[in-house]
């Protein structure tokens, strides 16, 4: 199968490329096709005529966001539209990925795949509006929402975390925003599952995280316990989002619930601290 990937330097799209090489990969640099530029979209679906696109690729930087919302848009919701178009064309699978940001934080519970929508910001909104986009399309699409990502590349909050505890002897990190961590290679080796199963009759939005969650806090902890032994973790500091000033605000719950994807995929997943200590002891 020739699968097209965007965005390979980037977390979830560098996991893809490694994930999938029994595959025939056509790994896609913003250098070799600019998602700004709807052209360019088409004449590289048009000249590889892949038989699956995958679109990790995503403008990322939240509160960026808010001073650069054109180009924000163009890559977060016309690019995926354009790309839906082309894959309805070939009659082929787009496999495009989401966000927890396209919620509001405020339901108590974890957020299931048809629960009311409401952005705080314009990165929230633009992903909400791909998806939109991608829906309205049609065709056989699949948008997996997916939350609070790190790796081993890259700036995420793994990466930060072992970094600023190395630099600083006290840190502060907020406690009452709740997620579930995800990695990107949990994510890549899940959509390596899917792939063969993927048809006609399971096309739809699916959340797309490990088992369950956590704060930024208790995330934060688990890192610096393992990464960095030195660090005093009296040190570590709990604190309220309102202390930690931000442009955009962050839902205070980013639970999705992945009962969906397990149930249509035939899925198990691990923990999220599981699925850390993975990561952890490959670093």
């Amino acid at each position: 199968m020739k699968i097209l990937i965007t965005g390979v330097s980037g977390q979830v799209g560098y996991a893809l490329s490694q994930t999938l090489i029994e595959e025939e990969l056509v790994s896609i640099t913003r250098q070799k096709c600019d998602l700004a530029k709807s052209d360019q979209i088409k004449k590289t679906i048009d000249y590889h005529k892949p038989d699956l696109i995958i679109n990790p690729a995503a403008y990322t930087k939240v509160d960026q966001a808010e001073h650069d919302k054109e180009l924000a848009f163009k890559i977060n919701r016309n690019a995926p539209k354009v790309m839906a178009e082309k894959a309805r064309e070939y009659n082929i699978p787009f496999i495009h990925f989401s966000t927890d940001y396209i919620f509001d934080g405020e339901k108590s519970d974890s957020y299931k795949e048809g629960d009311s929508t409401h952005p705080l910001g314009v990165y929230g909104q633009s992903k909400l509006d791909g998806e939109k986009a991608v829906q309205e399309v049609g065709g056989y699409f699949y948008i997996f929402r997916t939350s609070w990502v790190y790796s081993t590349i890259g700036n995420n909050f793994y990466m930060m975390m072992k970094r600023l505890s190395q630099e600083r002897k006290e840190l502060k990190v907020v406690n009452d925003q709740q997620g579930v961590p995800t990695s990107n290679f949990f994510i890549a080796k899940q959509i390596q599952k899917i792939i063969p199963q993927l048809n006609s009759n399971n096309t739809g939005i699916y959340h797309l995280v490990p088992e369950g969650f956590c704060s930024w806090y208790e995330f934060a902890r688990v890192i610096i316990s393992q990464k960095n032994i030195q660090f005093n973790l009296k040190k570590l500091k709990p604190i309220q989002s309102n202390e930690f000033k931000t442009k955009t605000k962050r839902p205070e719950n980013s639970r999705l619930n992945n009962d969906k994807v397990k149930k249509t995929f035939m899925l198990k997943f691990s923990d999220w601290s599981d699925e850390l200590n993975k990561v952890m002891d490959e670093t």
